[in-house]
């Protein structure tokens, strides 16, 4: 396989010939891809030609080459003692991940379930590493760690925050004092340890937001405070967010708990009219956000993911109620379910899917060049051809592969904005 070739398809030819030429300059790389396949030298380059953090990470850790062509496996990773070798797991993880998208070895939802794994092992060890030292309390049956989002949904991006909260256990007035003013330091300790960046990266940025009450809140609630002020909450958005809700690590049974009690406060038998204003209300504010957008933004513009999710999420809380096998957190998942019930049909079905996935390995190239946490797709031509290539789009020219790549992404827009217009409709019957 001749390597100019498989450069010239890249979406920066030089930069990928650049970048190719410092690992062969290497004698420890140059040694390894001198051995590779055909199939492997093609997944070195299509990654070299999309992604400017995993090029620096190879230059970094040339023997890391050596995971080209070998897909993420999950596992536990309890042998792993410090942050620095933590890092390093989680960067070689992502080379077999990007490997594994980039090559079309494996089902999308496999890619992001990977994504979201691998998140969770970082955040069990994290967790760990912080509370080595503790003998006081048992960050193993004290505390539990939730993960909403795209991570409670299993589908995290490239480089997604990750939205976690933590629930203590119930104790008495003097216990609890000082329960959460130790596991109070303890979240700080571990946020730290999660977002702290390096030459060698760094592990995930950290929203705490979604806590009741959002940044201004206390970090630590016990399971009892959860329940109670989720009884009393009106905000329609907190019912969303806990459709993702899902245990990571810490307390199993403290996390199952907090996820049994929020049943009732997600899933209601049926949608008052107060609730129905209040679902019209955020659909009408994402409208308006649409419109402020500048460059077309891919999460949260007219034809956006967002438009899918919300879709989703709302024919997931309308039947949920009544159908216990609709509350899963994951979008695809739900989408399965949503068909086997009769709910969305075949052809539906498949229009969903096929625009989620579009649009999310999209929002995922983007994300891959430089382990940015961007949504907006550039105007520019030149660059928006770069992308086309970056998704793998072929023609007898870069305009043929771009007039392909528009096609679909004007498709694909169009259905999510089509099934985003038909929610929460003036004559809708709940």
């Amino acid at each position: 396989m001749k390597l100019d070739k498989l450069i010239e398809k890249t979406a920066d030819p030089d930069a990928t010939s650049n970048r190719l030429q410092a690992l062969l300059d290497n004698e420890q790389s140059a040694r390894i891809i001198d051995g590779f396949t055909d199939a492997q030298t093609s997944g070195l380059v299509q990654i070299l030609g999309i992604s400017r953090f995993l090029s620096n990470f190879l230059s970094r850790h040339p023997d890391a080459v050596a995971l080209i062509g070998t897909p993420y496996q999950a596992r536990e990773i309890n042998h792993i003692a410090d942050v620095n070798e933590l890092r390093l797991f989680k960067y070689r993880s992502l080379l077999q991940i990007t490997w594994m998208d980039v090559c079309n070895t494996s089902p999308y939802e496999t890619v992001l379930l990977n994504l979201s794994h691998l998140a969770d092992s970082i955040i069990r060890v994290g967790h760990r590493l912080v509370s080595k030292d503790s003998k006081v309390f048992d960050s193993d049956n004290d505390i539990a760690i939730m993960a909403l989002g795209k991570l409670g949904a299993n589908e995290l991006n490239y480089s997604s925050d990750v939205d976690i909260l933590f629930v203590l256990q119930d104790s008495d007035d003097q216990k609890r004092h000082e329960m959460h003013k130790f596991y109070t330091q303890h979240i700080r300790r571990f946020c730290r340890l999660l977002t702290e960046n390096t030459e060698d990266g760094f592990l995930y940025r950290v929203d705490l937001n979604l806590r009741p009450w959002g940044r201004s809140a206390p970090l630590t609630f016990s399971l009892d405070e959860y329940e109670e002020y989720y009884q009393s909450s009106k905000e329609a958005w907190e019912r969303i967010a806990w459709l993702r809700g899902r245990f990571v690590t810490g307390s199993k049974e403290l996390g199952d708990a907090m996820v049994a009690r929020l049943k009732p406060f997600v899933y209601h038998k049926s949608l008052s009219a107060e609730e129905v204003d209040r679902f019209f209300k955020i659909k009408s504010d994402m409208s308006a956000q649409r419109e402020k957008q500048g460059h077309w933004n891919i999460k949260l513009g007219a034809g956006g993911i967002r438009d899918i999710e919300f879709f989703v999420q709302m024919l997931q809380i309308i039947n949920g109620g009544h159908h216990p096998e609709l509350q899963v957190t994951s979008t695809l998942e739900v989408l399965r379910k949503l068909n086997h019930f009769g709910f969305i049909n075949d052809e539906e079905i498949i229009e969903l899917r096929e625009s989620y996935i579009f649009l999310r390995r999209l929002e995922n190239r983007l994300q891959m060049i430089d382990e940015q946490q961007t949504h907006q797709l550039p105007n520019d031509k030149v660059k928006l051809k770069q992308i086309t290539r970056m998704m793998g789009y072929a023609g007898e020219s870069v305009d043929e592969a771009y007039d392909n790549f528009n096609n679909d992404l004007i498709l694909h827009q169009q259905t999510a904005k089509k099934y985003f217009e038909t929610l929460l409709t003036e004559n809708a019957d709940y």
